[in-house]
């Protein structure tokens, strides 16, 4: 996809400085979105499974089927809660309401 690789860098980046320590990229940045919950859910603390240490509180997605801003309209991104299901409406409009307080990022 594109921008893919930028996107991958820049999340790692602001998820790393802002106090996430644990971060999991798919080998060359690329999982299906139903691969993607299922980690989330094995990885969760009530999760059956146990694929690897930590603890996932959700997951960032990037797709080209959702919020699609790129060349084509070829890139989004979401976020899975952690059941791995797609963030609900309270989880993105409280989420959308500090974007609105945001004056810098690090």
């Amino acid at each position: 996809r594109y921008y893919n690789t930028e996107a991958i860098q820049t999340i790692a980046r602001l998820l790393a400085a802002n106090g996430i320590k644990n971060i999991w990229i798919p080998q060359s940045g690329i999982m299906s979105t139903p691969a993607v919950s299922a980690v989330i859910r094995r990885r969760t603390s009530d999760g059956t499974g146990n694929d690897g240490d930590g603890v996932a509180q959700g997951g960032i997605v990037l797709t080209a089927s959702h919020n699609p801003g790129g060349p084509g309209e070829d890139f989004g991104i979401k976020y899975n809660e952690g059941l791995g299901q797609p963030a609900g409406e309270e989880f993105t409009e409280t989420l959308y309401e500090k974007t609105l307080k945001l004056s810098k990022y690090k």
